[in-house]
């Protein structure tokens, strides 16, 4: 474990531009070596970020209604293409000046560690976060890929396709997100149940919450050290190798500061909780994406 000096920390914890999950989860793990890559989605993952992105779609949103009205193929694809600029000016300006992404990228700096910034949508991005220039080649390599998997998805699209997955091609791909799992430090046999969960049309997020509810409703003991990272769906609620991992990360955390290791174990408690609540988030967020509004998706996309 790499030691990180008391004033260093001291600043880090005290900076409210940063999310505590952020601050262990994406910048502390893969610092001390922990963790291969890390994942930040932004804006989502700032302090107040669904408020910002909900400002960000205010004031787009006549510049897509106005699509709804345009009916002549080349014009509508002269929209579109306006309108994705749009979105990629609205968040340079929005999320990338904002104090938040200034100190995620200030943080990485003087952490030491390298990143990679991609886009999932105009107005949502991911920033990757690691140390070895090895995990770095193979991120590119992924997010390549992923690129190449939804341009196939999107030059030969299944009419009968759920837009879910004609958005997000990639997360339909075994091969691909046994690679990306694998990168971000989740456990081999999570990582094989995830895969196997999407390619037979299991949804994750459901069944993790069942499994982690039917323990609960049985009053059995629930280890929350298998609730790793958020947004992380444990194979099965006591599967040993996230626990392992879970209470060694907590070890580690207690090693280096007894403040990380307290606000470590609160995270895994909240991390197990959200898995409870995925299911419930999932359909507000289904609800919204799957609206008629084929010209928001056209200009999304």
């Amino acid at each position: 474990m790499i030691a990180l000096d008391k004033e260093t920390l001291d600043e880090l914890l005290a900076d409210t531009h940063v999310l505590n999950r952020v601050k262990m989860e994406c910048l502390l793990l893969p610092y001390m070596g922990l963790r291969p890559v890390s994942q930040i989605t932004i804006p989502a993952e700032y302090p107040g970020g669904l408020e910002m992105g909900e400002m960000i779609d205010r004031a787009l949103k006549p510049h897509v209604d106005r699509l709804q009205g345009i009916t002549e193929p080349r014009a509508k694809l002269q929209a579109i293409r306006e309108a994705r600029k749009l979105m990629a000016k609205q968040f340079e300006t929005e999320v990338e000046g904002s104090h938040p992404y200034k100190a995620y990228y200030g943080w990485s700096d003087r952490l030491g560690l390298r990143s990679e910034q991609a886009q999932v949508r105009p107005t949502v991005h991911e920033i990757f976060l690691y140390k070895d220039r090895g995990n770095g080649r193979e991120l590119k390599r992924l997010l390549n890929d992923r690129l190449k998997i939804r341009a196939k998805v999107q030059k030969k699209p299944d009419p009968g396709m759920p837009r879910v997955r004609f958005a997000y091609p990639e997360e339909f791909d075994v091969k691909w997100i046994t690679r990306m799992g694998r990168l971000l430090g989740y456990p081999e046999c999570c990582v094989e149940q995830y895969a196997q969960d999407r390619a037979k049309g299991v949804n994750v997020e459901t069944r993790a919450a069942q499994q982690l509810l039917g323990l609960l409703q049985e009053e059995k003991e629930v280890d929350t050290h298998a609730y790793i990272l958020g947004f992380f769906f444990p194979c099965k609620p006591s599967c040993p190798n996230a626990a392992e991992k879970g209470f060694r990360w907590h070890d580690e955390f207690t090693k280096m500061d007894e403040r990380l290791g307290g606000m470590y174990a609160g995270l895994l408690k909240f991390n197990a909780t959200m898995v409870l609540r995925q299911p419930e988030l999932i359909n507000r967020y289904l609800v919204q994406f799957q609206k008629p509004e084929q010209e928001k998706n056209g200009a999304d996309g």
